[in-house]
């Protein structure tokens, strides 16, 4: 018979025992924060990797659990990621100090993922931090500029004439019935790769599905292979410059590699005519050197150019045709309000000779459907802020090193602040000075707002226009009832997709 001391001496039975008291403490400290700060949180356990077995167990829908836990805990609580503890608010008066009055502690929208995307995307609005997103921020806005989009509608015209050619083919030879994912989100690439590049990449061409739709689609695709990675880096975010030592990324590499490949490709094939209105020419306008970069105030090194230009072409690719498709959904459900819609569009189009930027800024009822939807169907279902120093705000301290979650689709659904909250309502957003713009964020708030939100708009507003000009868009029988179950597999979708039918107005 073996004794313990058989296997290892004493002296390192003590040494492990006392790491393993230690490692103990230490957590056990960590789990004491929110505690000591009056957070209400559910109890931790380093078994469940803090709360963290909370949204593993339902990956594809957590975000509606924070309706309940507002029920529960009230406006403010906590959760712990791994050993990281994190603040979940849904108080309106303190988010606008936390998004607005005191942006500048609350710079960054977080802390994790932002290594681990690729040597290109790791150096994306979306994923750079402090004085590094300030340069590329204010490099990037003047391509969403009032003038710059006026340009691009020609651009968007063309593009979502294809789709309406592609829709009446379809109803004569499918009788109307389509798949509005399907549709919209070869537009929406459409649309995006010629406003970008200004290169037709045939992606609303008929045929074999275009390399460029499939590997869109597989962007998006983060499979379970790599679930054990990002649960590591979302648990141990200290550890994410592994990954970018490694050039690591979350997204599938193939899809990451072939957008930088083509971003790349475009790159060099650019004859550079300054005078080009695509984001491309703009941003290689402000091209800089690695070294200049790093005391530029302005300008975009060659990976900045690639990472941003994928993530303009994921941002404007799923969830711009998501959202398109939801509006589509709630017009076709909803009849009368698209006989609204259609009423307007044409009284715009006499007026200013067709769907010109100024006619589309006059679309009031459509912009409010637009919104209705967003709020029902968040394109963003949460939204964080990083804490760079500590900060007390109404009687709430906020350590710093601490994440900031902000429950946008709660906020959107939350019956304190809205009447039947499920229920397609587009009056409601008749007098948008009466709508709280932090309970309703459909595009985020403060400084680290969405970039394209204008593009995105007038996008979905042109698109939307010229379906309702064209057709009368009707639920099938096997379309389901609204509201629409949703789901987030890297942007909001609904958790089955639909059909929906579509008629053309001349053959009335």
């Amino acid at each position: 018979m073996y004794g313990p001391l058989d296997i290892l001496s004493i002296e390192t039975w003590i040494l492990l025992i006392t790491a393993i008291l230690a490692a103990r403490y230490y957590i056990n400290q960590k789990y004491q924060v929110l505690k000591k700060l009056n957070i209400p949180h559910a109890p931790p356990s380093i078994f469940r990797l803090g709360n963290i077995d909370e949204m593993m167990s339902d990956l594809v829908s957590f975000f509606k659990k924070d309706l309940v836990r507002k029920k529960k805990y009230g406006k403010i609580y906590g959760t712990y990621v791994g050993v990281n503890p994190r603040i979940t608010i849904a108080d309106p008066e303190i988010l606008k100090q936390i998004q607005l009055k005191e942006a500048g502690i609350f710079r960054d929208r977080q802390r994790s993922f932002s290594k681990v995307n690729g040597k290109e995307m790791n150096q994306a609005l979306t994923s750079a931090e402090g004085d590094h997103w300030k340069r590329i921020r204010s490099t990037i806005s003047p391509v969403f500029s009032t003038s710059k989009l006026k340009d691009m509608i020609g651009i968007m015209d063309r593009c979502t004439d294809k789709m309406v050619k592609n829709l009446h083919k379809i109803s004569k030879d499918e009788d109307g019935k389509f798949m509005p994912t399907d549709v919209l989100s070869k537009l929406s690439l459409d649309v995006i790769c010629s406003t970008s590049f200004n290169v037709d990449m045939h992606t609303q061409d008929d045929g074999e599905e275009p390399t460029l739709i499939k590997m869109g689609r597989k962007l998006f695709d983060i499979q379970l292979s790599k679930s054990f990675a990002f649960f590591t880096f979302f648990v141990f975010p200290s550890t994410e410059w592994i990954g970018e030592l490694i050039n690591y990324s979350i997204f599938p590499s193939e899809a990451v590699k072939y957008f930088a490949g083509l971003v790349d490709a475009l790159i060099k094939n650019k004859d550079h005519d300054k005078t080009r209105v695509d984001m491309m020419t703009q941003m290689l306008n402000e091209k800089i050197s690695e070294e200049e970069a790093k005391t530029a105030h302005k300008g975009l090194t060659r990976n900045e150019i690639v990472g941003n230009s994928i993530v303009m072409i994921m941002g404007g690719y799923e969830t711009t045709a998501n959202t398109m498709m939801f509006v589509i959904y709630n017009l076709a459900s909803h009849k009368h309000e698209q006989d609204k819609c259609r009423e307007e569009i044409k009284k715009a189009v006499e007026k200013h000779g067709g769907l010109t930027y100024e006619a589309i800024g006059t679309l009031t009822y459509l912009t409010q459907c637009i919104n209705e939807t967003l709020r029902v169907y968040p394109a963003v279902i949460r939204n964080s802020r990083y804490c760079e120093k500590e900060i007390t705000i109404q009687g709430v301290t906020i350590p710093a090193g601490i994440h900031v979650d902000i429950p946008t689709y709660g906020m959107s659904r939350d019956e304190e602040y809205w009447d039947e909250p499920t229920k397609f309502k587009p009056e409601r957003m008749e007098d948008m000075s009466k709508i709280d713009p932090i309970i309703f964020q459909p595009f985020g708030a403060g400084p680290r707002n969405c970039i394209g939100m204008r593009f995105a708009l007038i996008e979905m507003k042109m698109a939307i226009s010229k379906i309702l000009l064209n057709f009368e868009v009707d639920m099938c029988p096997d379309t389901p009832e609204p509201p629409l179950e949703i789901i987030f597999k890297a942007s909001v979708r609904p958790k089955e997709d639909f059909s929906l039918k579509v008629t053309p107005l001349n053959s009335e």
